[in-house]
């Protein structure tokens, strides 16, 4: 006789297949031996498959290979058929081929007789009704906690403590950064090797990554909401980012239309950005180097090439340079925060006459304040405050929002060029996308003088 042993039969010494006349053919063990890894747990709702092996089994049954098979005792049969489907089927394979299964605590299951095989299907129909009012509990128990609003159940979230209740702020501040600095233009390789270069590791102890980086802003639960079969729900514990902010995020990363990449970021003020003037069709740049001066072995200087030809061919350091002081006058100017309103917002004229007025007023306060010696500094300092405040409220709703974000660091910075070194790379580059188009010439022969002409950069309409 051959013997198939199932589950964690070997573990005692009365069911061996020789202490019953058989030869032991195999081995299979639905759950993992002691010390493997445990599988990921099944979400609730989430069909389950057939593991490779039972199919081993089956298949090995269908050839003949196998007459008896050895489980632990009646009340495990789940452990050998885990849904109605696989028991009938199996069931069924078992009588064809006359295999009987053998329990160590209990008798042995002729599935040749219908008696046999009505035992079985009873005693699966149990197993199956203890799973699924296990399931229903669980089913249960979370739909309790989503309209109670706690948190969901599982590994740390990053930016909260382990039972979800509460912030570990310093997480939080670099969530909260994250997100602003996606809707500011920054990539996500960028902020994963920024926060890898400041030593900040994710909640596993480990580097952050591209995907990790995006994992981060899709999760709803930074607004304070969580997902159940589809819908979202409100929670009770603390937010990071508002709602809005994070709906902005995740139609950022959804958008199809938003060229993406896994790799390293951009090393380049103007790679991928600035467009090949010899092409002239809209051609940009790609980052490339050559050897430096003689004498300087291992040494390489930058370049922007054309990404078609080689008809193209500029050192990196003189053109960001020029576009870093055309970028940083322009933001310097009076009229900057005017590249924040959004001319096609309703009522933008109105508003706009409002902020007049209201910057108006600040300034007569001012002046008022300068001339009277017997003025209250504190009478003073409260009616700016109000001031000020509606003239936020006012300058809000004529923001442009994609704008706002990408420019406010500057224009409404006392130092607009300290603003400009503080923002890191990716967002330098956003910068001048929102701004202007560059086109890059081919520059003079030998070694002449950089000629700052040779790099044309035109504002984008409304942006000069």
């Amino acid at each position: 006789m051959r013997a198939h042993q199932q589950g964690g039969c070997r573990r005692r010494r009365r069911c061996h297949p020789s202490r019953r006349g058989h030869r032991r053919v195999g081995r299979t063990a639905r759950n993992p031996p002691p010390g493997a890894p445990l599988p990921r747990q099944r979400q609730v709702g989430h069909p389950r498959q057939t593991p490779p092996q039972y199919e081993l089994l089956m298949a090995a049954v269908q050839r003949g290979e196998v007459d008896v098979i050895i489980v632990y005792m009646l009340g495990r049969l789940g452990r050998l058929w885990r849904n109605r489907r696989e028991r009938a089927e199996g069931i069924e394979i078992l009588r064809k081929h006359e295999v009987s299964v053998l329990c160590v605590k209990g008798p042995e299951l002729d599935l040749t007789t219908a008696a046999g095989r009505l035992l079985a299907g009873l005693l699966g129909e149990v197993d199956t009704f203890e799973v699924e009012q296990m399931s229903e509990r669980e089913q249960r128990e979370m739909r309790q906690r989503v309209e109670r609003g706690l948190p969901p159940t599982g590994p740390r979230c990053f930016g909260y403590t382990a039972d979800g209740t509460e912030l570990v702020e310093d997480e939080a501040a670099e969530v909260k950064d994250c997100f602003h600095a996606l809707l500011a233009g920054a990539t996500l390789s960028g902020m994963a090797a920024d926060l890898n270069k400041r030593g900040i590791l994710n909640r596993n102890g480990k580097p952050w990554s591209h995907n990790a980086i995006r994992g981060v802003l899709l999760n709803e639960r930074y607004a304070g909401l969580r997902q159940y079969r589809g819908e979202l729900h409100p929670g009770k514990w603390p937010v990071i980012v508002d709602e809005a902010t994070w709906r902005a995020a995740k139609h950022l990363l959804e958008d199809e239309s938003r060229a993406t990449s896994p790799g390293p970021g951009r090393r380049w003020l103007l790679s991928g950005i600035a467009r090949c003037g010899v092409c002239d069709d809209g051609t940009t740049v790609t980052s490339g180097s050559r050897g430096g001066p003689k004498g300087t072995r291992g040494l390489t200087a930058p370049l922007y090439r054309c990404r078609k030809t080689k008809h193209l061919a500029r050192g990196t350091e003189p053109i960001d340079l020029t576009v870093e002081e055309y970028v940083i006058r322009r933001l310097s100017r009076p009229d900057a925060v005017d590249l924040l309103v959004d001319e096609t917002a309703p009522r933008t004229e109105e508003l706009r006459a409002k902020a007049v007025a209201l910057r108006s007023r600040i300034k007569s306060l001012t002046d008022e304040f300068a001339d009277d010696d017997d003025a209250d500094a504190a009478e003073f300092k409260a009616a700016t405050r109000r001031i000020k405040a509606r003239l936020a409220d006012v300058e809000a709703q004529m923001a442009h929002p994609q704008r706002t974000r990408i420019l406010v660091d500057i224009v409404t910075a006392e130092d607009p060029t300290k603003a400009w070194k503080d923002l890191t790379l990716d967002r330098q580059r956003a910068v001048v996308t929102t701004l202007a188009t560059v086109t890059l010439l081919p520059g003079r022969p030998g070694r002449a003088t950089f000629d700052p002409r040779s790099v044309q950069i035109e504002p984008l309409q409304g942006m000069g």
